[in-house]
Parts: structure tokens; C-alpha cells; sequence
């Protein structure tokens, strides 16, 4: 990775963690925006932000694990989120089916979308990569 990317990388991080936190507030979720400054807040002190970017073997192969870690708590995480959230309204419970709490089975819908996009990303990558570095089709 070269410096510019780098820069790149950085400025558009902070861009989107500045412009969650001024929605956050101006939409009056606090909560939001406290996740929002702890994220920059963990990004910041991670990352970081020297002037000679090199990467060793050593931090790809950490990056790959945690990337690797990171999609197999999450997908399976929001996806039993989704269905717990869609099934009540689809029982017909007393409390669901009066429209009180109608938006749970809309936040249901939006993470089954999140599932089945991140579901999607991650094979189309793994697709073209494995084309990429030379992996075959009909391995065992």
C-alpha cells in the first residue's frame, strides 16, 4: 500500500465517522454518536499513521484472520437478529399484530438485506480472487 491510498483511506474514514456523528446528534441519538466517537477513538489508536506504510507477511496474515474472524461472527450475528425480529411480526402475537412495534419487523427486513449483501460481496470476491492467485475450480 502506498502513501496516497493510504491517505485516501484515512480521509474517507474520517469523513464518514464525522458525518455519522453530526447526523447522530442533530437527530438527537446520542447513543450513536458516543459508538461513533468510540469508533474513531479505536481506529485512531490502531491504525497507524506513519509516513512509511510497510506491510510484512506477518500483518497481511493478521489482517486476513481478523477479516475472516470478523465475517464469521458477523453474518451469522445479524442473520439470527433478522430472523428473531421477522418471526414475531409473522406469528400474529398479540403485541406485533396490533402495528404497535411495527418497526421491528422493518429492522428485520433491513438486516436480511445486510445478510444477503455481505453474503454476496464476500462470494463474488472470493470468486474473482480465487481466478486471481490461481485457485481451480475443481479442487477437492
Amino acid at each position: 500500500m502506498n502513501i496516497k491510498k493510504y491517505e485516501k483511506i484515512k480521509s474517507s474514514v474520517i469523513i464518514f465517522i464525522i458525518t455519522i456523528i453530526t447526523i447522530s446528534i442533530f437527530s438527537k441519538l446520542y447513543l450513536l454518536a458516543v459508538v461513533g466517537i468510540l469508533t474513531g477513538i479505536l481506529f485512531f489508536s490502531i491504525v497507524r499513521f506513519k509516513t512509511d506504510i510497510n506491510i510484512d507477511e506477518r500483518e497481511q496474515e493478521i489482517k486476513e484472520k481478523a477479516a475472516n474472524i470478523t465475517y464469521a461472527i458477523f453474518v451469522p450475528t445479524i442473520s439470527i437478529g433478522s430472523f428473531l425480529l421477522l418471526v414475531p411480526s409473522l406469528s400474529k402475537l398479540s403485541v406485533f399484530f396490533k402495528g404497535e412495534f411495527i418497526f421491528t419487523e422493518t429492522l428485520g427486513v433491513i438486516f436480511a438485506y445486510l445478510t444477503l449483501f455481505l453474503i454476496t460481496v464476500y462470494t463474488i470476491s472470493y470468486f474473482f480472487l480465487n481466478r486471481k492467485f490461481g485457485g481451480k475450480s475443481d479442487e477437492k
